[in-house]
């Protein structure tokens, strides 16, 4: 079965060794963007990479949404699979999404694989019973009272298009005679995504770009990328909240290269797996030998107080005005004992409530050691992890 984070290691890896990496808000009961809301679609992305952003942005909007998102969970391994049943967590049951707003969740990210149902060569229609059914799932999330966020998860055509296959991630480079057809082809699926959903009012639905640039998808076609489909996501979709992540798998440091865009309705979504030697430990049900537990010792609880400080800061630094965090992943697996990863949960969402961040656990079910429940049995198994995350 494929993993989803084969390579994450050097995420955390990448962001201990910067200052780290990233957590949540709970309620959920801000006023959200409204349809109505016009955003101007000419407006260009800030011209922040390597520099401050001189003027404060005002992200009232982006924080209503962020509030909205709250405490959520993410439903991976179904639309982001080879095939939605591909990879085991799938497919999406109305009453798995009904179980999720009966714990007292917020928010669902639904990471989707739209290159594999997109076609390869121009105008690169998006398979239409592809589109329905996300939608149809998009619905029955939104039915249950909670707000969706769909994705472009596991766009390896792009990603693994590189010069350098051989190379360790971190060290590849984009084939960049190639860029100009991947970047035409994301313009037209995204324009196609954002048509079709474009009727879901604005509180109910979050688009969140790209998932997890790097490799292939350098810092500057994914600027490119972010400066391309900006004006295409807001010319139908004016008040639709926008969700940015960065290179280095989401690493929040990677913000420091990023470029967003001027609007005060996105919000900013790096991924936190830390300490990597702990939290991805044992993914896909192979634990090590030696374990590493994480036991809220006073280093290890200063040391993720200390990302998420960074975090703020470095948001503050580049985008001053309050740019809203949304952690789009974070999560262990059960290698280091479910005490242990209560511990962590715990302390990741106290600091997260903190800070103001909104937050999407992975993940729901089968997905690859992170999951607490069970959709054979169709319970939450583990009850300890979802009441630290709930509490």
């Amino acid at each position: 079965m494929n993993t989803k984070k084969t390579s994450l290691i050097l995420l955390a890896a990448l962001a201990l060794s910067l200052g780290a990496c990233g957590g949540s808000d709970g309620g959920g009961n801000i006023t959200a963007a409204t349809k109505d809301t016009a955003i101007d679609p000419s407006s260009s992305p800030s011209t922040s990479s390597g520099s401050t952003q001189k003027q404060a942005i005002d992200y009232t909007l982006g924080k209503a949404m962020n509030a909205r998102l709250g405490k959520g969970i993410n439903m991976g391994n179904t639309f982001d699979a080879t095939c939605e049943s591909c990879w085991g967590g799938g497919p999406v049951e109305q009453s798995q999404v009904q179980a999720i707003a009966a714990a007292g969740f917020n928010s669902i990210r639904l990471p989707v694989r739209w290159d594999l149902e997109a076609l390869r060569e121009a105008p690169y229609t998006i398979a239409p019973e592809y589109l329905a059914r996300v939608k149809e799932v998009v619905g029955w999330i939104n039915a249950a009272g909670l707000v969706a966020i769909i994705n472009m998860h596991h766009h390896e055509s792009f990603l693994e298009d590189v010069i350098n296959p051989e190379a360790e991630v971190k060290n590849q480079k984009p084939n960049l005679e190639n860029a100009e057809m991947h970047l035409a082809r994301i313009d037209a699926i995204w324009t196609q995504i954002a048509a079709y959903f474009a009727d879901i009012p604005n509180e109910n639905l979050v688009f969140e770009l790209f998932n997890e640039p790097r490799a292939g998808v350098s810092a500057d076609l994914h600027n490119q990328m972010i400066a391309r489909t900006y004006p295409i996501i807001r010319a139908t979709n004016p008040g639709r909240t926008i969700m940015y992540g960065c290179n280095d798998y989401n690493a929040y440091t990677g913000i420091r290269t990023l470029k967003l865009p001027a609007d005060g309705n996105i919000i900013f979504t790096p991924h936190y797996y830390v300490p990597a030697q702990y939290a991805l430990q044992g993914e896909n049900y192979r634990c090590p030998s030696e374990l590493t537990v994480w036991e809220a010792t006073t280093a290890e609880k200063n040391a993720m107080q200390s990302d998420f400080d960074k975090m703020v800061e470095l948001a503050n630094q580049y985008y001053p005005g309050g740019l809203p965090i949304n952690i789009g992943e974070f999560g262990a697996t059960e290698c280091g004992g479910i005490p242990s990863r209560v511990k962590w949960v715990t302390h990741f969402v106290k600091l997260a409530k903190e800070h103001g961040f909104s937050w999407n656990y992975w993940g729901f079910t089968n997905v690859g050691g992170y999951e607490i429940y069970d959709k054979q049995l169709g319970t939450w198994y583990d009850t300890e992890t979802l009441n630290a995350l709930l509490k």
